[in-house]
């Protein structure tokens, strides 16, 4: 084609510019000049819970207090705190069954607790094997550490 560049055949071609800036009024309004788009909408990754004056009276102090103190660990140890009073509770018949069912929660929370406390030395112990195939220094230097560390921790057993 005349006039159409040797290194990029397909110049003549690439429209909406074709024309140069003739094209520039009708199609910049028509594009967003901000574009968000959730990926998958619905979807939440991760504990999302929002914080502001609406529902706090001061956000602040919340966003300080879940920084060095998760709502998970809170939930935990006040779990583990109404469990005790509830297996400490004198025996007069039946548990109610609020009672129960916060104690099978506490049973199903411990339970995901050693799966995925299992799953993470797993992975581990995947890493350790490639680290052994890829850098074996790196990877006897780290068992070392370990074997000095499991012989210096207190024997449970005894």
């Amino acid at each position: 084609m005349a006039g159409q560049s040797e290194s990029n055949p397909a110049s003549a071609w690439s429209w909406p510019f074709w024309g140069g800036e003739m094209w520039r009024p009708i199609v910049q309004p028509l594009a967003p000049q901000t574009l968000t788009q959730p990926i998958q909408p619905g979807w939440t990754f991760g504990n999302v819970i929002t914080v502001t004056e609406r529902n706090s009276s001061s956000p602040e102090t919340e966003r300080e207090i879940v920084a060095e103190e998760s709502y998970g660990r809170q939930l935990g140890r006040m779990l583990a705190a109404l469990a005790v009073l509830i297996e400490e509770r004198p025996e007069t018949g039946e548990t109610p069954k609020a009672l129960e069912d916060l104690l099978e929660l506490r049973d199903r929370i411990e339970r995901i607790k050693l799966r995925t406390a299992a799953e993470r030395l797993e992975r581990i112990e995947c890493d350790l094997a490639r680290l052994k195939a890829e850098l074996p220094d790196d990877y006897y230097r780290i068992a070392a550490r370990l074997a000095r560390d499991a012989d210096a921790a207190p024997d449970e057993s005894a």
